[in-house]
């Protein structure tokens, strides 16, 4: 499977929306044509990364679900570094002008084009 930053930011988005702690079974109903296995798969990745917190995770027989998925603080602020739309266009085409991206390099990013914006939008040297 090959990681998808874009449904990276999508879950995390899905998540902080929830009106509870949603399940991975239902966060696939919020994320359009994401199969359920690439959900299921990228929560478990996320979970490894400290994005997510999984309670209650289990493995099923098509793919692993996980209950009552919530943001940890590092995946609070890796998606306040790039809720933003500009910022995120910003930072996904530097890191595809790299070749390649690691989610270090890619928060790196996405903070230095948070504070580029921030100067742009404010006028503030950060």
């Amino acid at each position: 499977m090959k990681r998808d930053i874009d449904l990276v930011r999508n879950i995390l988005l899905a998540v902080e929306a929830a009106p509870q702690k949603p399940s991975s079974a239902s966060l696939r109903d919020d994320l359009g044509e994401a199969e359920p296995h690439q959900v299921a798969d990228h929560i478990r990745l996320m979970e490894d990364a400290g994005l997510v917190t999984c309670i209650s995770s289990a493995p099923l027989a098509s793919h692993w679900r996980c209950q009552n998925i919530d943001l940890t603080w590092e995946g609070h602020d890796f998606l306040d570094t790039v809720r933003d739309p500009e910022v995120w266009k910003r930072t996904k085409d530097g890191a595809s002008k790299m070749g390649g991206w690691t989610f270090g390099l890619l928060k790196d990013l996405g903070t230095a084009y948070l504070k580029h914006v921030a100067k742009e939008r404010l006028g503030l040297d950060l």
